[in-house]
């Protein structure tokens, strides 16, 4: 939908109008965890609201987004937005080529190829830094270094969403024993071999 096709909210009947919307101050990781349950729903093709409002959204295999960054002298915002037509309250793909240039068209029949071929999607093979400009982290998880109740250090690898994937094993008297040990699996992990034990 290009922006002159966009029905201004003045043409919205309230009453008929269906809205959830949530405004609160948040830490950065539950800012974080929110937005991957909400990246979750729209991955499945449908989004659940909670609370009083309580709502399930259908999202639409395709769909307009927009990703705005503003800055003033007191204040920034960061607003994603997605948008799709309704069809008698249904929702409907939006048309890859409004708005589109030949090449974003060459692209989308591609992706609509892969599609076809392809039953499950690996949601990291996504070349999604084109698409909106935003590159994926280096890692989903991080490196912890820590001192336990028995004041030995230890290491655990801490996935984004908080389960532990490798710790230590052992405590160390020394911090930097510790810091050495993780940094020989940072170091040695990538290029292991996986080998199974077969009885």
């Amino acid at each position: 939908m290009t922006d002159h096709d966009r029905p201004d909210s003045d043409d919205f009947d309230d009453d008929d109008d269906e809205e959830y919307e949530v405004d609160r101050v948040v830490s950065r990781e539950v800012g974080a965890a929110t937005l991957r349950r909400l990246a979750d729903g729209i991955a499945t093709g449908e989004v659940g609201f909670t609370g009083d409002d309580a709502m399930t959204v259908a999202v639409p295999s395709q769909f307009e987004l927009e990703v705005e960054y503003e800055e003033s002298d007191d204040e920034a915002e960061l607003e994603v937005e997605l948008e799709w037509p309704l069809v008698d309250g249904e929702p409907e793909v939006v048309d890859a080529s409004d708005g589109a240039d030949a090449e974003d068209e060459a692209a989308a029949d591609t992706a609509d190829d892969a599609a076809a071929d392809t039953e499950a999607v690996d949601a990291e093979a996504l070349d999604v830094e084109g698409v909106v400009g935003i590159a994926a982290p280096a890692s989903k998880a991080q490196f912890e270094l820590y001192q336990d109740r028995a004041s030995e250090w230890r290491w655990r690898l801490v996935h984004n969403n908080g389960n532990i994937i490798a710790d230590s094993g052992e405590g160390y008297s020394r911090k930097a024993t510790a810091r050495k040990g993780l940094e020989s699996v940072m170091r040695n992990a990538s290029g292991a071999s996986v080998v199974e034990d077969v009885d």
